[in-house]
């Protein structure tokens, strides 16, 4: 398969998966942003928040001259609370950093999927496995922690 039809089929990977992610995000009750599962759970708000960190580590990274990240995220994290305006503008750049993430993975070519990259640990893989496992797989991981989420806030149907 040539690369940029690869890339292309990558990128539109991205977009889909963010737009589920959105979708599920929609369909929260009101004002349950904040609500957590239990105490070490992430709220839709941190999960929200963590994928955008996410992104922008994916995109600062690609920037950088040498190609490295330290992936210090998670359930370690602060809890999160925040009000309905700040958590719409929190959804606007999902989509925002959709676009861009789109873009950018749409723009590769095979040079730079393979290029390495280098996490904390010292550990390598490349840039479309970075793609693949920190970015899309995680967030299908998170989006069906969403889902399950939502499932809890709207009960059983019978």
């Amino acid at each position: 398969m040539e690369c940029n039809a690869y890339a292309n089929q990558l990128a539109e990977f991205s977009w889909e998966i963010r737009d589920k992610s959105l979708e599920i995000m929609e369909k929260f009750p009101e004002g349950y942003m904040n609500w957590r599962l239990n105490n070490n759970a992430m709220s839709l708000t941190h999960i929200a928040k963590h994928l955008v960190r996410v992104d922008e580590l994916f995109l600062e990274m690609l920037q950088a001259g040498e190609k490295t990240y330290k992936w210090h995220m998670g359930s370690e994290e602060p809890h999160y609370k925040i009000e309905k305006a700040e958590f719409e503008e929190l959804k606007q750049r999902l989509q925002k950093l959709q676009k861009e993430r789109h873009a950018t993975i749409q723009a590769m070519d095979e040079n730079t999927l393979n290029e390495k990259v280098t996490g904390e640990l010292g550990e390598q893989s490349s840039v479309w496995w970075f793609i693949m496992q920190k970015l899309l797989e995680h967030e299908i991981y998170h989006r069906g922690q969403l889902a399950a989420y939502l499932k809890i806030l709207q009960g059983e149907e019978d």
